[in-house]
């Protein structure tokens, strides 16, 4: 029988197994491991693995592995989640560490108030008012690369269609179909439906590779913050209540639709630590 040292996180209840090289030298991520690992009835259970290994470079490097096995691009709660294991276990001096992810160079820090802070890096393909069509209806979505890339619609623009309350909607289903659409095909994208209700925002998301709706998007609520200040003028820093009943804050400086220093901060906890037989 084989075993693997892990922690179990959550970053706004966004879940993920947190693998630490220096104590799992043999550990090879395979999608079949990473699925058997992330089933929540026979494994551990997460929306993904998280893979830190220090360095001498930088403090360390990420690989974040979605729950279907593949290779995800940029998880923004994994990556809080990362930071926060990262100044409790692998001695880092610095108030600010600075990592590798996807051959990116990233930094983090943790706030006074304990909360996690995620430094991001530009933003990518800002597309506006893109039609969607699905079988038995259009909408209209706003799309953003924030590591990750995430398409926008707001509440008021599907619940046209439907009876439902926004906490209550069918995320899955409708979230799946537009996260195969045509429109963004081949590889598909993240959906983020957002709703300002009584000067608050609230997002849930359906996450590729996840191929379900997570409690918490960190990429997707970037995106979203972005989208947000575009169409609805919203000034950063923008507050966002996820569908985990967390807030997520994320921050930048635009100019001429240019947006630069944006960073995601938010709650990050180690939930427990165990070792996982197979």
């Amino acid at each position: 029988m084989n075993s693997i040292d892990f922690v179990k996180m959550n970053g706004a209840g966004n879940d993920f197994i947190l693998i630490d090289s220096q104590k799992n030298k043999n550990f090879n991520p395979n999608p079949e491991i990473i699925r058997k690992m992330c089933d929540r009835r026979k494994g551990i259970g997460a929306d993904g693995i998280l893979c830190i290994e220090k360095k001498s470079s930088k403090d360390f490097t990420l690989e974040y592995y979605n729950s279907d096995g593949s290779l995800g691009s940029l998880c923004g709660n994994g990556a809080r989640c990362s930071i926060k294991y990262a100044f409790e276990n692998l001695n880092i001096k610095s108030d600010l560490t600075n990592f590798l992810c996807n051959n990116e160079v990233y930094s983090g820090k943790i706030e006074k108030d304990g909360e996690i802070t995620f430094n991001l890096g530009l933003p990518q393909n800002i597309k506006l008012d893109i039609p969607i069509s699905l079988e038995n209806f259009k909408l209209i979505g706003h799309f953003a690369n924030t590591g990750s890339p995430h398409v926008v619609i707001f509440w008021d623009e599907i619940s046209k269609y439907f009876n439902s309350e926004f906490n209550e909607f069918d995320v899955f289903n409708i979230g799946r179909k537009i996260r195969n659409a045509k429109e963004f095909s081949p590889e598909g994208t993240n959906v983020n439906i957002i709703m300002k209700e009584n000067d608050q925002l609230y997002i849930r998301t359906y996450e590729r590779g996840v191929e379900d709706e997570t409690l918490a998007c960190g990429t997707g609520t970037v995106a979203s913050a972005i989208i947000s200040y575009l169409k609805l003028g919203i000034k950063p820093p923008i507050e966002f209540n996820t569908y985990g009943k967390d807030k997520l804050f994320v921050n930048f400086v635009e100019n001429n639709n240019k947006f630069s220093k944006i960073s995601l901060t938010g709650p990050a906890k180690i939930n427990y630590i165990g070792t996982y037989n197979f």
